[in-house]
Order: C-alpha cells, then structure tokens, then sequence
C-alpha cells in the first residue's frame, strides 16, 4: 500500500507534463493542496475506506506510478485508477494494473461493481475500460468539465 515514504514520488509524478492533463480536480490544486489530497489518499488506507497503493518494477523496484480503488465523491461506490510515469505508457502497465485492480474488487472485497470516472476527452481512459468490460452508465458535469462514469459487472451477475 501507498505510504508517507512514496508521498515525495507521488508529487514528482503529478508534476510530469501531461500527466494531470484529464484530471481538473488535480490540475488546479497547488503543490500544498496536492500534499494535503494525498494525506486524505492515506487516512482512506487507514479507515478501509479505500486502497491506494505505489506501483514499481519488480526488477529495480523503481516507481513507476500508483492505482488506486477509492470512493466516488459524495457516493460509496468505488472507482479504480491507475497514474503512470510517461515513460510507462503504452506497454501494458496500465491494462495489467486495472485488470488486477478490478480482480481485487470483486473477489476480494466482493464488490457487485466496480466503476472508472474519467474526463471525457480522455479517449485512452474509455478505450482500457472498454476493453475490461466497463459499460457507459452516465455522464456529467464536475468543474465545467465534462464527465463519463463507466461500470463494471462481473459475468452473471444481474445487479443493478
């Protein structure tokens, strides 16, 4: 799980170009504010109301970026997320890393579904999804912004 010692990691990577192109909510944060939103990441850990944790290579055990399996704000669902170094993307990290996420979600946490929220534009963000099995479920505005939340359901299964 993510930890104080990944925090200075955690800030270098929200600092990379491009990297919060399709997160507003972390796009206008200060470095101060950002500090204080991972403390909240944290305490989620803390309380088991969400897991977040540092992803690095099993060969040199660099940081290469975080997931997460958090609360949608204002709901208890839960979302999954992953943020790579830019010189991860596009190899598969991503895909391996969200599959494994959503294979936590549901048998382990036992979850009936598990959802992915990200800006519209972000066309890489709905395509992984897609290729999970996400389904659209609804869109929204969230600071003038444009929304799409996506839901996963396991085979078989009939929940609503």
């Amino acid at each position: 799980l993510l930890t104080e010692e990944d925090l200075p990691a955690m800030e270098a990577l929200a600092h990379e170009q491009d990297k919060i192109k399709y997160l507003k909510k972390l796009r206008v944060m200060n470095a101060e504010e950002y500090t204080k939103f991972l403390y909240v990441k944290l305490e989620q850990i803390r309380t088991g109301a969400g897991y977040h944790w540092a992803v690095r290579l099993k060969t040199s055990n660099e940081f290469i970026g975080a997931v997460n399996l958090n609360p949608i704000k204002g709901t208890t669902k839960l979302q999954i997320g992953a943020q790579l170094k830019r010189e991860y993307w596009g190899q598969g990290f991503a895909s391996e890393l969200m599959e494994k996420l959503v294979e936590f979600a549901i048998h382990e946490l036992h979850l009936s579904a598990v959802y992915g929220v990200f800006e519209k534009e972000n066309n890489a963000s709905r395509r992984l999804l897609e290729k999970l099995g996400f389904v659209f479920e609804e869109g929204f505005q969230e600071q003038e912004v444009e929304v799409e939340v996506h839901k996963y359901t396991p085979p078989g299964s009939h929940t609503a």
